[in-house]
């Protein structure tokens, strides 16, 4: 019974804050992958580009659930969530087949919660919004980045609020808070450069 509890606790932490926001700096959309934008010198966004599409492709085709950092996390929370309910209501049943219905539906959430969140993730981040509305935008920085790590901004469009990642090529880190001016999207991710200076 301490393994479901252990396994439910740690998974369920990291489901509430994938839930409430996304681990604060840590992307939780990206998978166990090659990250293009901080692998290549950022000073040559078309070479990045199109090394970006490539494996971008490759890991679409070869995609495999287990190697997601979602799977795990929604496997390990409802492996351990099922575990102390059949401990709980089913007491006398035997433990290799309450380890064994567990490990199934641990195993089944996860897939689900996996190829959902995917799925979701490769959408357009809407087709009513385009590239040229973007642009000139002022975001405000949720997540700190530099230019050798993607980070996450929030920006008013619309009267509503909308949450992109975002790359800069400026040798800068910028804040939780901070102003950045959006200059390009690409990929439903947002380049960025200091606002400073910029009347809002």
């Amino acid at each position: 019974m301490l393994i479901y509890g252990l396994c439910f606790i740690v998974g369920g932490i990291f489901v509430l804050l994938a839930a409430v926001g996304g681990l604060d700096g840590v992307d939780f959309a990206a998978d166990f992958d090659i990250d293009a934008e901080t692998s290549v010198n950022v000073d040559d966004i078309d070479v990045g580009t199109q090394i970006d599409q490539t494996l971008t492709a490759l890991r679409h085709r070869w995609w495999l659930p287990f190697l997601s950092l979602r799977f795990w996390t929604f496997a390990l929370c409802f492996f351990g969530l099922t575990g102390l309910l059949l401990t709980w209501a089913q007491p006398d049943l035997a433990d290799w087949l309450s380890v064994l219905i567990a490990l199934l539906m641990g195993l089944f959430c996860g897939l689900v919660a996996a190829l959902v969140l995917r799925s979701l993730a490769q959408r357009p981040v809407s087709s009513m919004i385009r590239p040229d509305e973007l642009t000139g935008q002022i975001a405000t920085v949720e997540i700190p980045f530099d230019a050798h790590s993607r980070g996450k901004v929030c920006l008013r469009l619309r009267d509503s609020t909308i949450s992109f990642f975002a790359m800069t090529q400026e040798e800068r880190s910028f804040q939780r808070g901070d102003s950045v001016l959006v200059v390009g999207l690409e990929h439903n991710k947002l380049w960025v450069a200091s606002a400073e200076g910029i009347d809002r």
